[in-house]
């Protein structure tokens, strides 16, 4: 029945080349004023190190080079860096920045089930804009953050970074992301994994449509790396209630062409049930696995959803 319930409306175009620039309204003031007193912490040990004991930028270690900055009165002297005062005769010191105990890639499903709406925005919408916030939350909590857009056509990754002006090509990534056609989400996730180098954070939004063996046997392989995971399933609200009134027609966005017509009243029942056991099922898949489940439906309000998740989370760490 999921396989081709996917949008009431055709597939849109999909750009080859992915837009310049980004969106700073993906980061909502509003919903970051919700969460923006919250954590997202791992619950498990990251490469030595337990979440929550953060490094800040510092002047040597065992670090990575961050950025220059002009000499002030009481900077160590060994910290300025000759050639460039060679080359402008001004002193500069370098600045280095320790690598952070928390890394984060933040996942975005954009198979053309993603594409849809109807009463509220889409869906991949609803995603880069909680993907977004989460990215800013954890930037400001001084963690590397990257993303990876899950297509089949189209992949892209940016790889986790712990810096303020990181946030601008997170956006620009997000921005650029746009659904296609289908693909398995399963392999996709797979493939990406191997380019994140520290256990970390694995934050996937997606409405998750598909096998969910596959899916499971995926999130088992990013557990089986030590990532805390979690999955932010992302739905219409339509899919969930499927209050159709007339006589309709369903066509996929991710098999061209595949169309159906049918009295919805007539099968309300049946798609309820089987809704409620693909939820069911997938919510016990997840936190089976030891990872956290969270629905997200479009015509929720975001900053509360995300809210409602980082308090239980904090509370259940706790």
């Amino acid at each position: 029945m999921f396989s081709f319930f996917k949008s009431l409306r055709k597939p849109e175009p999909v750009a080859s080349v992915p837009r310049q620039g980004y969106s700073s309204e993906l980061v909502d003031p509003r919903v970051m004023q919700q969460i923006g007193g919250l954590e997202l912490l791992s619950r498990n040990v990251v490469d030595g190190l337990l979440a929550g004991k953060h490094r800040s930028t510092t002047k040597g270690g065992c670090c990575e080079f961050a950025q220059h900055r002009q000499y002030a009165a009481g900077d160590e002297i060994r910290q300025i860096d000759w050639q460039v005062y060679a080359r402008n005769d001004k002193y500069f010191i370098r600045q280095f920045e320790e690598e952070t105990n928390l890394h984060a890639v933040i996942a975005v499903d954009t198979s053309g089930s993603m594409k849809f709406r109807l009463s509220t925005h889409s869906k991949l919408e609803h995603a880069k804009r909680g993907a977004a916030c989460l990215a800013r939350l954890l930037l400001r909590q001084r963690d590397a953050v990257g993303i990876a857009v899950l297509n089949e056509q189209n992949p892209y990754f940016v790889q986790p970074k712990q810096s303020a002006a990181h946030l601008r090509v997170i956006l620009s990534a997000l921005t650029a992301a746009e659904a296609s056609s289908g693909g398995s989400l399963s392999l996709q996730i797979r493939g990406m994994l191997p380019r994140m180098k520290r256990r970390g954070l694995f934050i996937l939004f997606s409405d998750c449509f598909g096998d969910l063996d596959e899916l499971a046997g995926a999130l088992k392989v990013a557990r089986a790396r030590g990532h805390d995971v979690m999955v932010m399933h992302v739905l219409a609200p339509e899919e969930i209630h499927f209050d159709f009134r007339r006589w309709s027609s369903f066509q996929s966005l991710e098999m061209s062409g595949h169309r159906v017509s049918l009295d919805p009243a007539a099968i309300r029942d049946e798609y309820l049930r089987r809704m409620q056991i693909f939820l069911d099922r997938l919510q016990a898949l997840v936190t089976g696995l030891g990872g956290d489940y969270v629905r997200m439906v479009t015509n929720h309000d975001l900053g509360e959803s995300l809210g409602w998740f980082l308090r239980q989370r904090a509370a259940r760490s706790r």
